[in-house]
């Protein structure tokens, strides 16, 4: 009888070790990473080895967990990278991850190529020295790394094998192709790492765009998956019909307007006499006539002249005098 067919992922966290992170993770691992988790346990299609194989097949994957915390250099941080082994016990794995203690250091920059490279350090490791190598199947190799900060331009001095010497993250990229490792990143929102965000296109061998998740899901994190096709869930996805968001103002997507032509002179005045409200002005055929403000006042004449007897009192004194 046939042994039943086998498949083994093999699955490495990079995550930074800072004192900001530390608020941050715990809420990425138990909304995120353990969907992600249970993907990979998921049962997949096996397709037969050789000529003589037995037809294609359905298996549980044997997921191997392993996980790097990389900080900085000393003295701002202690230890530089921890590592802890690839366990396929789930629950031995979380309590690994909730004991870890966040270290100090890395407000500015961190030893993310010390990391990545201890994360390909365990890969050779397991093929190697693991004495349940030679009994595996794997069939996928993933490197998700969880990052907030960008990371040091100097090459690779923590290693530990010599082949890793100088390393640097185009080595990184370079030497995750050979070895078919799926790179995945977990970015903090708002944060702009251009050279770890390079390696998406740089590290991976499939040129499919990544799955990333909506916003709802997580808040903290832009979340982009490389060989992990994460289902999402109803409450999570974004309605179809939603409206298109309305892009602010600026310079560049204001279009200046023609300017309206100027009138000539003649035609502006009159417009402008047509724009004067004729509040005081009325028909003169429909206002009622009034006589005493239509007809001219005649200049009063006295009936009786003065008479000749009467002498004012100036011309009596005049006669007395003389």
């Amino acid at each position: 009888m046939r042994p039943a067919p086998r498949c083994d992922i093999l699955c490495v966290l990079v995550v930074e070790s800072t004192q900001h992170m530390q608020s941050l993770f715990h809420g990425l691992y138990d909304t995120v990473i353990t969907r992600l988790i249970t993907q990979m346990r998921t049962p997949v299609i096996v397709e037969p080895a050789g000529k003589n194989s037995q037809a294609a097949t359905k298996a549980t994957p044997c997921v191997r967990l392993g996980v790097v915390f990389y900080g900085d250099y000393f003295p701002y941080s202690m230890q530089t990278c921890s590592t802890q082994y690839f366990t396929s016990n789930y629950r031995e794995f979380t309590k690994i991850i909730k004991a870890h203690r966040f270290c100090e250091g890395g407000q500015l920059r961190c030893a993310a190529t010390e990391g990545l490279v201890a994360a390909l350090e365990m890969f050779d490791d397991f093929a190697e020295f693991d004495p349940e190598a030679h009994l595996t199947n794997v069939q996928q190799r993933h490197a998700i790394m969880v990052t907030s900060t960008p990371p040091y331009a100097e090459g690779c001095r923590e290693n530990s094998h010599m082949r890793y010497d100088g390393f640097g993250l185009d080595d990184v990229a370079r030497r995750m192709r050979e070895m078919k490792v799926s790179f995945s990143l977990v970015k903090e929102r708002g944060k702009q790492i251009e050279q770890i965000e390079g390696l998406l296109k740089s590290a991976n061998v499939s040129t499919k765009a990544p799955l990333e998740l909506p916003k709802l899901m997580s808040p903290n994190f832009d979340v982009q998956l490389i060989g992990i096709d994460l289902p999402i869930p109803p409450e999570f996805a974004a309605p179809l019909n939603a409206p298109a968001p309305i892009a602010p103002a600026t310079l560049a997507n204001i279009q200046p307007q023609p300017v309206p032509a100027m009138p000539p002179p003649k035609q502006q005045q009159q417009q402008q006499q047509q724009l004067v409200p004729q509040k005081n002005k009325a028909d003169a055929a429909a206002l009622p006539i009034d006589v005493s403000v239509a007809m001219p006042k005649k200049a009063k004449v006295d009936s009786q002249p003065p008479s000749a007897g009467i002498v004012s009192p100036s011309s009596e004194e005049q006669l007395k005098t003389a």
